[in-house]
């Protein structure tokens, strides 16, 4: 899948989008890689990425979805966030370029 495509299935509005690609501009590749490794191999963090997917999740929907403590959740998500994988925003959990980017061509292959 290249850049166009998952643009297209990415649901942040223009003010969301500014707001991804100024939070990731300056990513250190290296030690991202291996931070997104680390986290990545918890399989609920997977599981949340491929839930959110290419729709917008709020946090009662992801909590029955899962069956598990929100606060336990929100942990999850936050490691999701702080990968840029993920945008928690005024509508609810969002997968960014990167997310979709990640689900498409890493997950999804399992």
């Amino acid at each position: 899948m290249d850049i166009k495509e998952i643009m297209k299935l990415c649901k942040l509005n223009e003010e969301e989008m500014a707001k991804y690609l100024d939070l990731s501009k300056n990513l250190d590749h290296k030690t991202d890689h291996s931070r997104a490794y680390r986290t990545m191999m918890n399989q609920t963090r997977r599981e949340l990425l491929k839930y959110i997917g290419t729709d917008i999740r709020t946090d009662r929907q992801i909590e029955i979805e899962f069956q598990t403590d929100i606060e336990q959740l929100r942990y999850h998500l936050s490691m999701l966030e702080q990968l840029f994988y993920i945008m928690n925003t005024e509508s609810g959990w969002k997968a960014t370029p990167r997310g979709i980017g990640f689900l498409e061509n890493a997950i999804m292959g399992e």
